[in-house]
């Protein structure tokens, strides 16, 4: 279980999260929404060790983040918005790389690689530098190198953004299968992707968690659609 207790993110006179809690079980897969600057990005990045929170815990599977730092993100994948592979590196070559930072096992090195090379289609761009991607390749090699060490916790930024219907469908299914027996977080303001894959909504509005609710509650705050219930939450 991953447990968010009082998170706080200050950025000099900016208050970007102010006491955000929250928890997450296994084979949920929870939609975290806002508007831009409500604090998304920035709880994302705590949870994922980029930055330190002022105050608060993060705590995952019974280790708290903050002393137990290694042990915890080592059970965390993150996948941002912006592309985060090195271009120069071959699809192969960077798969192998991360699992290396990961302290795979040889054996389980090689076998995770070939399950994330099937899982999401990949044989054909192996020998290709990840600069030459499409992006819709870039965002596969991405979750790929994410689903290589199996963390127990995977964060996803915007994981369709720019994709095809055809590849937002593979996608989606494939995290969903993933979210049967780990937890998932999307970030996102693609609220087909909320419809398609989330059971839960969080949603941050200036900073403040102001909605934790299953899906069908939270569209019931405005005629039951997603969109008029999101509005009329923050328009203030």
């Amino acid at each position: 279980m991953l447990e968010v207790k009082n998170i706080c993110k200050s950025f000099g006179s900016k208050k970007a999260l102010n006491n955000v809690g929250f928890t997450v079980k296994k084979g949920q897969i929870v939609a975290l929404l806002g508007e831009n600057g409500a604090g998304k990005s920035t709880l994302l990045r705590i949870l994922s060790g980029f930055y330190a929170a002022d105050c608060g815990e993060v705590i995952l599977n019974g280790l708290n983040l903050d002393t137990n730092r290694l042990s915890v993100l080592q059970q965390i994948g993150y996948v941002q918005e912006i592309s985060a592979l090195y271009p120069e590196m071959k699809v192969y070559e960077f798969l192998c790389f991360v699992a290396d930072i990961r302290q795979l096992p040889v054996e389980t090195k090689i076998s995770q690689i070939k399950t994330v090379i099937a899982a999401l289609e990949l044989t054909d761009v192996l020998n290709q530098k990840n600069e030459t991607l499409s992006k819709g390749y870039k965002k596969r090699v991405e979750l790929a190198a994410m689903l290589i060490s199996e963390p127990a916790v995977l964060l996803l930024d915007e994981p369709t953004e720019g994709l095809d219907p055809n590849q937002k469908h593979a996608l989606r299914q494939i995290i969903k299968q993933y979210a049967k027996t780990h937890m998932v977080i999307i970030s996102t303001h693609t609220l087909e992707d909320v419809e398609a894959l989330a059971s839960r909504v969080l949603l941050l509005h200036k900073g403040n968690l102001e909605a934790d609710s299953e899906l069908k509650t939270f569209k019931k705050t405005a005629d039951n659609d997603l969109l008029k219930s999101f509005r009329k939450i923050t328009e203030n």
